[in-house]
């Protein structure tokens, strides 16, 4: 691949503390740490498929900032870090695959990344050899400065005809009282492949779920809905030429697993089921990550859905946030 066809993703790189959901690991005081950050967890994917990767996010300047340099570098990541005195934001979520009764604790308030300023790297240095900027939602809604930085890169990338992607993860927690629609809408005038599901779209971009919904994932209405958000996406925002839906739902620990992708056409996936997952974090990600490898490559739109599907399915059966040597995707 050519070096002018490198990645960045922006985003925040945050330690994953994966207790047991028993409560084990206060006796044994031993406890699961994973690298994460949607942004990150994308980047991983990408580099390990042998695609150039920059990561534009935040560090410590101490010991735990310097490791995790070191962990992004032997992984083949380019790390663009703000760097500044404070501490590396954190999350804790058990790993052991109990879809139903886990909450994300969130301790990520300060963290350098949400203290940042985002000034120490030029456009210059940022877009050097890019071909793809990649975003999550999750990042506009750390801090203002974190969102500004979105739109700016955005808007960069757009007059340097780089491509833009934005993945719609909601975080109820990270958005509290404010209407997070109101800021992702100023952002989509610049996105050209789109991520999310037929709820996160009405979440963030106020399109409205019309039909009736019966709750269960062979509900024929959910394709209509995916089609139909899709085509009111690319009248409001034309540039939009790629939209993914991805459709998960769990009972118990069963699961059922499906994507939609939207061109000028709605594409269907093969549905996957499982009677158990063993991890919750990272599926999203690596459909997303999929998404953009298999788009650089020039592949036809369903072999991209179909890739990226089986990414994502894959991941519920790999611990951590980021995909593992197992999921090869020149190898599904």
């Amino acid at each position: 691949m050519a070096s002018s066809e490198k990645i960045v993703c922006f985003g925040e790189l945050l330690l994953h503390f994966a207790p047991d959901s028993d409560g084990n690991w206060l006796n044994e005081q031993t406890m699961k740490i994973f690298v994460g950050g949607a942004e990150y967890n994308v980047a991983s994917a990408l580099s390990q498929w042998k695609n150039p990767v920059k990561l534009l996010s935040a560090l410590p300047e101490n010991f735990v900032g310097n490791h995790l340099e070191i962990q992004l570098q032997n992984k083949g990541i380019e790390i663009l870090a703000e760097k500044s005195n404070g501490r590396i934001g954190t999350f804790y979520l058990s790993s052991d695959g109990d879809m139903q009764n886990a909450a994300v604790v969130y301790d990520r308030f300060p963290s350098v990344f949400t203290q940042s300023d985002f000034s120490q790297f030029s456009f210059n240095e940022i877009f050097s050899e890019v071909k793809w900027l990649h975003i999550s939602t999750i990042t506009p809604a750390l801090s203002e400065n974190a969102y500004q930085k979105c739109l700016d890169l955005m808007k960069e990338a757009v007059k340097r005809n780089i491509i833009v992607s934005l993945d719609l993860n909601y975080r109820a927690a990270l958005w509290k009282d404010r209407n997070p629609s109101e800021l992702i809408r100023k952002m989509m005038p610049f996105v050209n492949v789109l991520m999310g599901n037929i709820w996160s779209i009405q979440k963030f971009l106020e399109i409205p779920i019309e039909y009736e919904l019966n709750g269960s994932f062979d509900d024929e209405n959910l394709l209509k809905q995916a089609k139909k958000s899709a085509l009111e996406i690319q009248k409001q925002f034309p540039d939009v030429e790629m939209i993914a839906n991805t459709f998960r739902f769990t009972n118990g620990e069963k699961v059922n697993y499906y994507a939609t992708l939207f061109t000028d056409q709605l594409l269907v996936s093969e549905q996957y089921q499982s009677d158990k997952v063993e991890e919750r974090v990272g599926s999203g990600d690596s459909f997303m990550a999929a998404l953009i490898h298999g788009k650089i490559k020039g592949n036809p739109s369903q072999k991209i859905l179909e890739d990226a599907t089986r990414v994502a399915f894959k991941k519920l059966f790999v611990k951590g946030d980021t995909i593992d040597e197992s999921i090869n995707i020149e190898k599904l």
